[in-house]
């Protein structure tokens, strides 16, 4: 079944928005302006816009127009540890593979993957730990058509991000950061993990290949080290 108008207009104003096309603070197009770009009703352009609001992209001015969304008066820098590709050159990071399987779409997952209808894929939940510290949760979602052998690999030389671009390269990486609190189906990974009730740094992950979304990474960062200044 084909995508839904809405999502591909979606995908496209927020590739505009994180190419630097659409700069901060500048006027998205109108619902009208959408409509007769993409031959869609006004409804479906507005659906698009009232998504990428939800998602925090965009600021909708009742009378005055949407908005790519600018930084914060005093911007921080967040910096978090290096995802290691492979695990060959580094001594303290490990990795400790907590599921995979595969198993149908949620309608969440359904959104990230631009899919209309609920699609099987491959679900991998790993953890990765600083000596014996851990540093990283991570849920990586494909599709199978794209990395069939993603289920049969052990990641203990190569990371999950590695096995991925060494078997298809993606053409663009998009990346929303936020704050949250962990949920119960994180925190029932983390059970010796002391801190499981405090905040965590979530960065999620779309990779696109030929305009086609192959995969999806959650990654929920658990120390408390990072460095916040100045941009």
């Amino acid at each position: 079944m084909d995508i839904p108008r809405y999502l591909v207009i979606r995908q496209a104003l927020e590739t505009k928005i994180n190419n630097g096309i659409l700069k901060p603070g500048s006027r998205v197009p109108s619902e009208s302006e959408i409509s007769i770009e993409f031959a869609v009703s006004r409804m479906t352009a507005r659906r698009a816009l009232v998504d990428l609001d939800n998602a925090g992209l965009i600021a909708r001015s009742p009378g005055k127009g949407s908005f790519v969304k600018t930084k914060l008066d005093k911007p921080t820098l967040i910096s978090v540890p290096s995802p290691s590709l492979n695990f060959s050159d580094s001594s303290t990071v490990t990795l400790k593979v907590l599921d995979l399987k595969e198993t149908p779409s949620d309608q969440r997952l359904q959104q990230d993957f631009l899919k209309a209808n609920e699609f099987s894929m491959i679900k991998g939940v790993f953890l990765y730990n600083n000596d014996v510290s851990p540093e990283r949760l991570q849920y990586v979602y494909v599709l199978p058509e794209y990395y069939s052998a993603f289920i049969k690999q052990k990641f203990s030389k190569i990371s999950p991000e590695g096995y991925l671009e060494w078997s298809l390269p993606s053409d663009t990486v998009s990346k929303n950061i936020q704050a949250v609190s962990l949920s119960a189906s994180e925190i029932h990974y983390l059970e010796d993990f002391e801190k499981n009730d405090h905040a965590s740094l979530l960065i999620k992950e779309r990779r696109i290949t030929n305009k086609k979304v192959t995969s999806v990474i959650y990654n929920y960062y658990l120390r408390e080290d990072f460095i916040i200044g100045d941009w």
